[in-house]
């Protein structure tokens, strides 16, 4: 929300001005829902007050989420400009095909091998380049070098955006557990 409120901003002297505005009442709001939830679960008369505490908290999601979609058109609408976000699925696609088509090249070289009665030289080779596929990551079959259509700055945004992603899934049940304690 910080990102796409500045983005509705023209003037830059405006930005800070909502930034301010904008964190006051993001802590007003998160003040609020954690006193209120809390004392409404917390009566030890009623035991499906946690029930009416989780109520509160989808109705006032859904009504959130209503208003932003209200006001769609009068957002200045701004196109995304090369985020990983977009490219984060095109560059596994590549990665699984890329080697897809790696695994089925090698498994035909190995048959051709087996034919054959150079067994005997191919050996040292076989070993270099299979202490070369071990430090790959899955990802990593999506570079240009590793015949896929990405280079390597795209492909290493996208697995910083898995680690970040990562990060970010756990934090759910951490803010879970939290809560409850």
């Amino acid at each position: 929300m910080t990102v796409f409120g500045a983005e509705q901003i023209e003037e830059i002297k405006m930005a800070s001005r909502y930034f301010d505005k904008y964190y006051v009442a993001v802590n007003i709001g998160a003040t609020i829902a954690t006193l209120s939830i809390s004392l409404i679960q917390n009566d030890p008369e009623n035991q499906t007050n946690y029930f009416y505490g989780y109520l509160i908290a989808i109705i006032m999601l859904i009504s959130a989420a209503v208003l932003f979609i209200i006001g769609y058109r009068y957002y200045i609408h701004i196109p995304p400009y090369e985020t990983i976000i977009l490219k984060y699925i095109p560059v596994i696609i590549n990665a699984f095909q890329t080697r897809r088509n790696y695994l089925n090249d090698r498994q035909t070289r190995n048959r051709n091998r087996e034919d054959s009665w150079i067994n005997r030289n191919i050996f040292n080779e076989e070993e270099t380049m299979n202490t070369d596929e071990q430090t790959l990551s899955f990802l990593d079959y999506a570079n240009v070098v590793n015949n896929g259509k990405y280079n390597d700055r795209v492909v290493n945004d996208a697995k910083s955006f898995q680690r970040a992603f990562i990060v970010f899934l756990l934090l759910i049940p951490y803010w879970i557990i939290y809560y409850q304690v």
